[in-house]
């Protein structure tokens, strides 16, 4: 039984998650808290000392860091479940190319445009670095566009659907909190199809942050 650290609404602890389900492993769910200091605590710095999520503990293997989880889990149990990287060492390296793409543009990007909205009071917005975040997101999309020009089926998910949808799903759910943010109006069609694609699967929708429920 994997122990799994999962802190509500943190794309990376999502990625894990989906990993887990994606693999059909045993595993049990903690819940962290970041607002009453779970990340904090001595035993949980014990488990990851940078006091972040997500973390599992494996038998006395304690990893951190979501991308090398995801890696550990195929490495650990590449017979079980279903894959997370393709097999063919081509697309295998395609696949972790586009990982650590989401990890080193992508996200950061998606950072600033959450930090400009999410964690920024409304009356203390700023519409013009909100806007340059929005711009930032976008261009970096604009360079996966080929990727979201492919068919994407339950059966063929892998680590990239998995490190890519959870960042998404935090962009629209912005146009929730901002309705002119216009998010969801100015990405392309083909991004559009990709992620209603995506969120129709049961996967998605089992592990959706539960407080966004």
């Amino acid at each position: 039984m994997i122990d799994f650290y999962y802190l509500s609404g943190s794309p990376f602890a999502w990625r894990v998650w989906l990993a887990l389900e994606h693999k059909d492993l045993k595993y049990k769910r903690i819940n962290v808290s970041f607002e009453k200091g779970d990340l904090r605590t001595e035993p949980y710095l014990a488990l990851n000392p940078r006091g972040k999520a997500p973390v599992i503990v494996d038998g006395d293997m304690a990893i951190y860091e979501s991308a090398a989880i995801l890696e550990y889990l195929e490495d650990k149990y590449p017979s079980v479940g279903s894959n997370l990287l393709p097999k063919d060492i081509d697309e295998r390296t395609v696949s972790r190319r586009l990982i650590n793409e989401i990890d080193v543009y992508l996200d950061p990007a998606s950072r600033r445009l959450l930090m400009a909205t999410f964690f920024t009071p409304k009356e203390k917005w700023d519409d013009a670095k909100i806007s340059n975040a929005l711009a930032g997101v976008l261009t970096e999309l604009e360079s996966f566009e080929s990727y979201f020009s492919l068919t994407t089926r339950a059966e063929t998910l892998s680590s990239v659907e998995f490190s890519m949808f959870p960042i998404l799903a935090l962009m629209f759910r912005l146009d929730e909190r901002k309705e002119d943010l216009g998010f969801s109006k100015s990405i392309s069609p083909a991004l559009a199809s990709w992620f209603s694609a995506l969120n129709r699967l049961s996967i998605f929708q089992s592990t959706r942050p539960p407080h966004w429920n």
